[in-house]
């Protein structure tokens, strides 16, 4: 008998175990379509990590890059909105002494996203289209 009860305890761990963290987290596609319905037209593009402080690893994940209006977009996806939450605080720490040029961060679920806009004002109207893929990311 203790065998059986030891045997359906650690088929529940392994099963529990292989579930996802967050079921409501969202994934690249996601965030792809997102960007598609709010017709933001995105090119997938490179970062040479070893030159560009933009594209490095925050807290494990590295990013998927794309190119947004002729600029770099970078898209990490979490397992978690805490690992989200612990990408962002590593991107601060590593960043933290450094000259760095004009980006914005958006943060929604499980997903981190730097708009590296550099120099230049930040568009308004793509900075609203990126919002409502937010909006929208959070929602579903």
């Amino acid at each position: 008998m203790k065998k059986l009860a030891f045997t359906f305890i650690s088929l529940f761990f392994l099963l529990t175990a292989c579930q996802a963290n967050d079921p409501s987290a969202s994934t690249l596609e996601d965030v792809l379509s997102s960007f598609e319905e709010q017709q933001l037209s995105l090119i997938k593009s490179k970062v040479n990590k070893d030159d560009n402080i933009f594209g490095m690893k925050l807290n494990g994940v590295r990013p998927s890059a794309y190119e947004l209006d002729g600029k770099m977009l970078l898209v990490y996806i979490y397992d978690s909105n805490k690992e989200r939450e612990e990408g962002l605080e590593d991107w601060r720490e590593k960043t933290a002494s450094m000259d760095t040029v004009s980006y914005k961060v958006y943060e929604v679920k499980n997903v981190l996203l730097f708009y590296v806009y550099e120099e230049e004002k930040l568009n308004s109207e793509i900075d609203s289209k990126i919002q409502n893929v937010v909006n929208g990311l959070s929602e579903s």
